[in-house]
């Protein structure tokens, strides 16, 4: 049976305030450039090959008041094997955009036994994107253009690197930055009936074996969901600084670290069932709009110029046009 490819559309919604004001969205943060970080080959294999450890790199840099050495190898785990990114202007013209696939690293931080590392390498301007995991807090290294106006004139080549515990959350804060605390942050949920159980079930991953009238077992056959990625004109614009190679890089770093929690997650139907692990995804293709889509008068394309959308026309919108990258 051939595979469902899960649709995702990136649109704008990201961590710049309109205002251009970082400050009232991170406590605190430190600038870091590229002649800042050391790079050094630790081991590399005679011959080339696949297996992870072949190639091992270290790279450095100090900040946030500490020295952050990184052990690194090359992860290709979120790609899928047929993996192919794709550009399209503004008449729907696909041209093929090639990806360094040996520019992801994972990793850990060196005499840092809990901990874990996802770094991608900007080879062209030495830049790196990355998330560090430590018992105590996590850790954030960015491209600053992507949390800043144009008209700031940024520096090339500068990052910003901030602490998970310094981000102020939006449902934290009122209209004027004064701190306040909800009573709860969980997100609403529907309720899954009967017909969405018997609706998904030729495609599901999961085994069912019966074992009394009200338990079952779980046996995960299928442990990847392949991907389609679509962003369109102004995620490519703000979040890819109107670079199609960045915009790629950022999607499949934020997939990676997607992956990682459902990869690491323990499913349970039951708290007294041991439950499985090891589900997660993977990405088939990607595609970036680099223009905003042409339109004839009456049409409507959800890459269209348009200032305001509503969500379920939108919604619809894209279900109506994506079906066709796969």
């Amino acid at each position: 049976m051939k595979p469902i490819v899960g649709i995702l559309f990136f649109c704008c919604v990201h961590f710049t305030l309109s205002n251009g004001s970082i400050h009232k969205n991170l406590k605190y943060f430190e600038s870091l450039y590229p002649h800042e970080i050391a790079h050094r080959i630790v081991k590399r294999g005679t011959e080339h090959g696949t297996h992870p450890f072949n190639k091992v790199r270290e790279v450095s840099f100090k900040t946030l008041g500490r020295e952050f050495r990184l052990i690194l190898s090359p992860k290709k785990e979120v790609l899928h094997p047929q993996f192919k990114a794709v550009e399209l202007d503004a008449t729907g013209i696909e041209r093929p955009v090639a990806i360094d696939h040996e520019s992801f690293y994972h990793g850990r931080v060196f005499g840092e036994l809990e901990s874990h590392a996802q770094v991608h390498l900007n080879n062209d301007t030495g830049e790196i994107t990355a998330t560090i995991h430590l018992p105590h807090d996590s850790y954030h290294v960015e491209p600053s253009w992507r949390h800043f106006k144009e008209e700031d004139h940024l520096e090339e080549g500068r990052m910003l690197a901030y602490r998970s515990s310094d981000v102020k959350f939006s449902w934290e804060h009122d209209e004027n930055g004064d701190p306040h605390f909800l009573q709860t942050k969980t997100c609403g949920y529907i309720k899954e009936g009967p017909q969405d159980d018997e609706r998904g079930h030729e495609d599901t991953i999961i085994d069912r074996t019966k074992r009394q009238a009200d338990q079952y077992e779980y046996t995960p056959t299928k442990t990847r969901c392949p991907l389609l990625l679509v962003a369109d004109y102004r995620f490519f614009q703000e979040m890819g600084g109107s670079n199609t190679k960045n915009t790629i890089n950022y999607l499949i770093s934020l997939i990676d670290r997607v992956h990682k929690i459902y990869n690491d997650t323990v499913w349970h139907d039951r708290t007294e069932q041991d439950g499985f692990k090891g589900m997660g995804f993977v990405i088939k293709k990607i595609v970036v709009h680099s223009e905003p889509t042409r339109v004839r008068g009456g049409e409507a394309h959800y890459n269209m110029i348009r200032d305001k959308w509503d969500v379920r026309n939108l919604l619809e919108n894209i279900s109506r046009t994506v079906t066709h990258y796969t």
